[in-house]
């Protein structure tokens, strides 16, 4: 069973995020991977994992699931890097309510990634994991 609300929440808190829009346009928030041809900097959102909450009855109308999302960010620089990865967390950390539709009880950092830059072909790039635990209809 995949978990399309994390995929739909953190999506959604990327793009309404001013700030991180101003880094990186919305155009070039991709889904699964950054495409060779896309302009720097650049995001990807991939689904990592995902599970429900198992529960004893097994019959409530509604299910807790949680889905980790790993978060690619890829710029020309190294600042520039730390700094697209500093907004992805600043625009999804922590952020609970109704998101896009959602019932989320909590965005949580899941920790970071290593440093995956190419310096010969200045594409500087990090990852951040993001745990989303929401509710859906069963």
């Amino acid at each position: 069973m995949s978990a399309p609300n994390a995929f739909r929440v953190v999506m959604a808190l990327l793009k309404a995020d001013a700030a991180l829009v101003a880094l990186v346009p919305v155009d070039r928030m991709h889904q699964g991977f950054i495409p060779q041809s896309s302009a720097l900097p650049a995001l990807s959102l991939r689904n990592i994992s995902d599970n429900d909450r198992q529960t004893i009855s097994g019959d409530e109308t509604k299910v807790m699931e949680t889905g980790r999302i790993e978060v690619t960010v890829a710029a020309k620089d190294y600042p520039t890097k730390e700094r697209l990865i500093g907004a992805v967390r600043k625009a999804c950390e922590n952020k609970r309510g109704l998101i896009n539709g959602i019932t989320v009880n909590n965005v949580r950092n899941a920790g970071l990634g290593p440093d995956l830059d190419n310096e010969e072909a200045s594409i500087f790039g990090r990852s951040i994991d993001l745990m989303v635990t929401s509710k859906r209809d069963r």
